[in-house]
């Protein structure tokens, strides 16, 4: 579903310069995928133990199956939905994987702020494409993007229309916000990890002192005591 998801993306661009023999093809293809994705959502929905709250974790699926506008520049924003979609669809995906699923929250705030920056950045491609000099190519709306995401400014693109602005607005608000958390979650875990090794080698030397006194009491055997005395000395 998450390849789909992309996929749904794609169709859903591909339309703006496709040539007019692959209009219904586009068309096509944009229905039965909407109808997947449709029926998906249904037959989840429905049998979701609490509907309500399938609902409320899932309302971004919903509001991406609302058709594309190819004519009017601000309704071709709707489309940007599609993108949340995937991202949302490839983060599941990614949370069912055993040793990734431990970093859920580190996988979560990559995704959306990796989602910010693309949505964003398409968003300025679809409200400037006829309308900005410095934005001919998707790529110049990602490094838009980027630039502005990592503070860097260089000032040679820039937004010059509402929905522009808009988008730009967002990117910053939410996608810098983002990308600090996921810099104090990175060092956090570092930190953690850190003070987990610390206190495990720390309490290697009492544990070995406890180890020797039970075996001259005779309490660990011989083969026992050589055996945790080697897994206590690897710890070190």
């Amino acid at each position: 579903m998450a390849v789909l998801a992309v996929i749904f993306v794609v169709v859903g661009f591909a339309g703006d310069d496709a040539p007019p023999d692959m209009a219904p093809v586009l068309d096509a293809a944009d229905l039965g995928l909407t109808a997947v994705f449709a029926t998906e959502f249904a037959s989840r929905f429905l049998a979701a133990p609490s509907r309500r709250t399938y609902l409320r974790g899932h309302w971004i699926d919903l509001l991406a199956l609302v058709p594309t506008a190819r004519g009017l520049r601000l309704l071709r924003l709707l489309r940007l939905l599609r993108l949340v979609r995937a991202f949302s669809g490839v983060f599941r995906a990614l949370a069912t994987i055993d040793r990734i699923a431990t970093q859920r929250t580190l996988v979560l705030l990559f995704m959306s702020w990796l989602g910010v920056a693309v949505i964003a950045g398409i968003g300025l491609y679809l409200a400037e494409v006829e309308v900005n000099p410095n934005i001919d190519e998707p790529v110049d709306a990602l490094w838009w993007a980027i630039v502005t995401l990592t503070t860097v400014g260089y000032g040679d693109v820039f937004p010059v229309t509402p929905e522009g602005r808009l988008a730009g607005a967002g990117l910053m608000i939410v996608g810098i916000t983002l990308f600090a958390a996921i810099t104090g979650t990175i060092t956090s875990g570092i930190l953690r990890s850190n003070e987990a090794t610390e206190q495990a080698q720390g309490g290697v030397p009492a544990r070995l002192r406890a180890l020797d006194a039970l075996h001259r009491e005779g309490v660990v055997t011989d083969p026992e005591f050589e055996a945790k005395k080697a897994e206590l000395l690897r710890l070190l």
